[in-house]
């Protein structure tokens, strides 16, 4: 494993940049927008949208719901699947951001995260001073959420092992395992994009979701093969793609963190469960160097 990069300053961008589109639960046609942040705001989402630009914080705090997405805030102020733009946050190791969004979910466009990253790239993260949070292990410990269980050990950097599984002909039982930095993150896992079954979409439907879902956002999938989505970006895409959600959920904790994180079968519900046994343990130690598992 490569030794962890010093972390000297937090992070921000130098200038917006944006991407638009249309939110793959919600269906609303929404820009997002990132701004530069002073050193200590933290990554908060502004909605332009509603009376008054209310902000929400991108914490544990504020997870709202977890069915096959991440969101955050309230009643009206919920946004729906942040994963994707946090995943890229997080993978380009920047602490303090503004996200301006015109609707209430960030934009599917591929399903993957590398939109996003390649807009923060453009955005270029720059040192803003202070200290970064970030979040060690002492010792190892278990998470276990449902079908999610996860083992957490002391690492100089994040490094993820993911199992995952399920009975179709494509997936079956995949795993890999990535040292996460914004290099890596770029050529491993940004690409992977999200995927979803042809025989769960009337009911996910029936509960107020996938209502922008289109043959260019998702990869979906019939009990023989690809409906839409075209060809695989890697074989093992499926699990790639679980890697880079991991990454963004635990953005949540608003911290760096640095663990060998050792999950099977991940979900967003499984996901926030670590990131809140990581969160609860660092505020016993204190911050902003956080030692867990003690």
């Amino acid at each position: 494993m490569k030794a962890p990069l010093t972390a000297k300053a937090r992070r921000s961008v130098r200038r917006p940049a944006s991407v638009s589109g249309t939110g793959l639960h919600t269906g609303a046609v929404t820009e997002a927008t990132f701004f530069p942040a002073a050193a200590g705001a933290g990554v908060v989402f502004r909605r332009a949208d509603l009376s008054g630009k209310p902000q929400i914080p991108a914490r544990l705090t504020e997870v709202e719901a977890l069915e096959r997405r991440t969101a955050i805030g309230h009643g009206e102020l919920t946004i729906h699947t942040v994963e994707h733009l946090l995943a890229a946050v997080a993978a380009h190791e920047i602490d303090d951001l503004l996200v301006e969004l015109t609707g209430p979910e960030p934009p599917i466009l591929d399903g993957s995260v590398q939109p996003y990253f390649e807009a923060l790239a453009k955005a270029g993260p720059v040192d803003v001073g202070g200290e970064p949070t970030v979040l060690t292990v002492a010792a190892p410990f278990t998470v276990t959420e449902g079908e999610a269980s996860y083992v957490v050990a002391p690492a100089p950097a994040l490094r993820l092992t993911v199992t995952i599984e399920w009975a179709h002909p494509l997936i079956g039982r995949q795993a890999g395992t990535y040292d996460v930095t914004p290099e890596t993150f770029a050529r491993d896992l940004a690409p992977a994009r999200t995927f979803g079954f042809t025989s769960e979409v009337e009911g996910l439907k029936a509960r107020g979701l996938i209502k922008g879902a289109t043959a260019s956002s998702a990869i979906v999938l019939d009990e023989r093969g690809i409906v839409n989505g075209g060809a695989l970006r890697w074989p093992d895409e499926f699990v790639r793609h679980k890697a880079a959600d991991i990454v963004g959920d635990l953005a949540l904790t608003g911290a760096r963190v640095q663990a060998h994180v050792v999950a099977t079968r991940p979900s967003h519900t499984g996901n926030v469960a670590l990131a809140r046994a990581l969160e609860r343990a660092a505020l016993r130690s204190g911050a902003p160097k956080m030692d867990i598992g003690r």
